[in-house]
């Protein structure tokens, strides 16, 4: 079940990645939200949660103009997959540790890490910010 999020939502959430990615305390504190905001680990769980599915259904192929059949056998073959299994239980897991964490910086650290790093290794960019940058730009929808 993902969690839809807002293009501000999107925007915080890879500001936040950027700044743990560069280890700054500083920014992250900042980014940590106020009345009525996610508290940023459950942002950062959330935003792993959207990305990494469509990390996973671009590796296999999905594409929205493709029929419905065609979806349907690739989205069965990218249920069984062990390393897609393993995602999910990665999402399960952040989602999890975010719903316990509260507003805990240490635990969006955590969260943070664990989503940059299974983008990183469901991608060919090792650069982590041009990632960033790419997945920031496409928010703006800007090229």
């Amino acid at each position: 079940m993902t969690t839809e999020l807002t293009d501000d939502e999107h925007l915080r959430a890879l500001a936040a990645l950027e700044a743990i990615s560069g280890n700054q305390g500083d920014t992250l504190a900042v980014l940590a939200g106020g009345p009525g905001e996610r508290p940023l680990p459950a942002l950062l769980a959330a935003y792993g949660e959207h990305t990494i599915h469509r990390v996973l259904l671009a590796a296999f192929g999905v594409d929205a103009a493709m029929g419905r059949e065609e979806v349907g056998r690739l989205v069965a073959e990218l249920n069984g997959d062990p390393q897609a299994q393993l995602a999910f239980v990665l999402i399960t897991t952040l989602r999890e540790h975010a719903a316990l964490a509260g507003n805990d910086p240490a635990a969006a650290r955590v969260i943070g890490s664990a989503v940059l790093g299974a983008v990183n290794a469901f991608t060919e960019e090792h650069d982590t910010l041009a990632l960033l940058r790419a997945l920031r730009r496409q928010v703006l929808r800007v090229d």
